[in-house]
This record gives structure tokens, sequence and C-alpha cells, in this order.
């Protein structure tokens, strides 16, 4: 059983910068913002939406594992993730 529990996952329209946690690039127009319980602390953060895909899309099952915040790249906003 993992600690990670989702509450929120929508896509919106920053109206501030913000940090993404997967690469740790400024996001300053459109973010999935996430709301979410990891071993049992309420958490939230900014995702760019190629950053979501690609977490989703990641080998190491770290979407209900966890990741070390800004330590990945982020893909080509352009190109598909497999």
């Amino acid at each position: 059983m993992s600690g990670f529990e989702s509450l929120t996952e929508k896509v919106v329209n920053v109206r501030k910068p913000h940090k993404c946690i997967w690469c740790g690039e400024m996001i300053e127009t459109k973010a999935v913002y996430r709301s979410y319980i990891w071993q049992g602390d309420f958490n939230s953060d900014y995702l760019h939406p190629e950053c979501e895909k690609a977490m989703r899309a990641d080998d190491d099952d770290v979407y209900d594992e966890g990741f070390m915040p800004h330590m990945n790249d982020r893909p080509h906003p352009n190109k598909e993730t497999p």
C-alpha cells in the first residue's frame, strides 16, 4: 500500500508563476494542479501538463510511490510522451 491518496487534479490557468514540482522550471500559463495526502500529510503542487504526463508514464511507478521534486527533465511540450 502506498502513502499517496489523490484528492484533486485539474488543469488550471495560473494567475501567478509557480515552480513545477517535477522539473523545477517556472510555470507561467497552464498547469496541472494537484492536492493529495502523502504519508498522512496534506500537500498540493503544480506541474507543467507535459511533466504530469511524464510522471504518469515513468517506469519507476513514481505516481504512487513518490519522486524527488525538481530533479526530473521537462519533456518537450510538443512531443508525445510514450
